[in-house]
């Protein structure tokens, strides 16, 4: 063998594609199978050949799938090195390697088969993949000079290709199983995400839960103090009237003692009287609508809600000289929650007097401007209260966040917030102005 067909050899034999087809088929080192093994006795019947041969052409050796007839060792080993092998020269399918007398073959007669196989006459097909790659040959072999009929290189080609038949068909149980082996790991895997995904499901669905229940703790404690400022506001309403029916209550004896008390006199007391009374149970008519909680969305006036809710704390801003002005520049209508959107108005008002008890500015003033923009209400609430310290100015939303101490509880804004943004799909946001704080509430 000349230089260049050594090479050629060598370097299909170790072609990684082709190992790769062979590892593929999942054969090497695998038992005997009886399958394989009638086809060589065939092979060995029809050629009257004493040896006959599935081999696989490894990187470095050749093992059989079946073997018939050889010499032991060989023959319960099973297989050999490239040293003893004639199957690795069939490297184009279809074409036979028909050898009539290996010891005067020019490439063969120093091959290792003769001595130690007692290989003389060889006739091997190529065992050809699907894909073109060699894996072995099916070959019969002899152990003296003999002449190979076209009628046995046509059987042994026929039964060379049964033999790839049964490869292939190997080749696709091993293919299948893999794919059945990956179907259930995968299966494993889907399941252990589903469960996984479950756990994950649950666990948010409880988080979500906790949080629906604090807001609605929240919107309970918001409603507690906007109720607690309300009452303090209808106080601050019957205290005129209340003052009027106890000196009204008072002059009727002291008139009676008198002799003075005339039909007159008592009709003029008593009319005074019930106005005092209606201006009382009017109070109580405004404050109770703005308790009335709403279910439904309903088209409201935005400068209705912000008068309604002014003159809701009116006479509580006037006792501390807190000064109060409604401007508008549109009549915006929204549907969304008027008397919860009333509680986010009235919590900006109550912050804006705290503000100014706090820092007692002269001539303090809150101003209201109802306005319109790309569609949307705006109402902006100002004062000039000095403003919120730069440092906090991104933190008066977040809950429980006060700057009260322990009269404060830290829900109001964040109720506010919560109200507009999540309620009524709107926005609230914060900013310091020249001399206060202005809110810019958009829906």
């Amino acid at each position: 063998m000349n230089g260049k067909e050594a090479r050629e050899v060598l370097e299909h034999v170790a072609d990684p594609t082709r190992l790769a087809a062979l590892r593929a088929v999942a054969l090497l080192d695998t038992p005997a199978e009886e399958a394989f093994d009638r086809l060589t006795r065939l092979a060995a019947r029809f050629t009257s050949a004493p040896t006959a041969l599935v081999s696989l052409i490894d990187s470095d050796r050749q093992f059989f799938k079946s073997c018939l007839g050889l010499p032991e060792p060989w023959q319960s080993r099973r297989e050999t090195p490239l040293s003893h092998s004639f199957c690795q020269y069939n490297r184009i399918a279809k074409t036979p390697l028909v050898i009539k007398d290996a010891r005067e073959h020019p490439l063969f007669k120093d091959n290792l088969a003769i001595r130690d196989l007692n290989v003389i006459a060889y006739l091997g097909i190529p065992l050809a993949s699907a894909d073109g790659y060699i894996l072995g040959s099916f070959c019969v072999i002899d152990g003296k000079p003999r002449e190979w009929t076209g009628e046995q290189i046509s059987v042994v080609e026929d039964l060379a290709a049964a033999v790839m038949t049964e490869i292939q068909l190997r080749s696709e149980i091993v293919t299948r199983r893999l794919a059945e082996r990956q179907m259930k790991e995968r299966n494993g895997e889907l399941c252990t995400a589903y469960e996984k995904l479950e756990r994950e499901s649950a666990e948010r669905l409880q988080a979500v839960e906790r949080l629906r229940q604090m807001d609605r703790m929240l919107i309970q404690q918001g409603r507690l103090a906007a109720m607690g400022e309300l009452i303090s506001n209808i106080a601050h309403q019957w205290r005129q009237p209340l003052n009027v029916l106890a000196l009204l209550a008072q002059d009727l004896p002291i008139t009676l003692r008198l002799g003075e008390l005339t039909e007159e006199y008592l009709d003029t007391k008593v009319e005074k009287m019930m106005d005092a009374i209606v201006h009382m149970s009017q109070t109580i008519d405004k404050f109770r609508s703005f308790f009335t909680p709403a279910t439904e969305k309903s088209s409201f006036s935005v400068l209705g809600a912000v008068e309604k809710t002014v003159s809701l704390v009116d006479i509580s801003l006037h006792e501390v000289q807190i000064r109060i002005e409604v401007t508008s520049s549109a009549q915006p209508q929204i549907d969304g929650y008027p008397n919860e959107y009333a509680q986010v108005l009235l919590n900006l008002l109550i912050n804006a007097r705290d503000a100014f008890i706090a820092a007692k500015p002269p001539q303090p003033t809150i101003r209201i401007h109802v306005g319109e923009e790309n569609g949307r209400s705006v109402v902006t609430v100002s004062d000039n209260a000095g403003g919120v310290p730069e440092e906090i100015l991104d933190k008066v939303f977040d809950p429980y966040f006060t700057t009260k101490g322990p009269q404060g509880a830290g829900i109001g804004l964040y109720m506010a917030k919560m109200i507009i943004e999540r309620n009524m799909k709107g926005t609230l946001t914060v900013e310091n102005t020249e001399g206060g704080a202005r809110f810019r509430l958009v829906v």
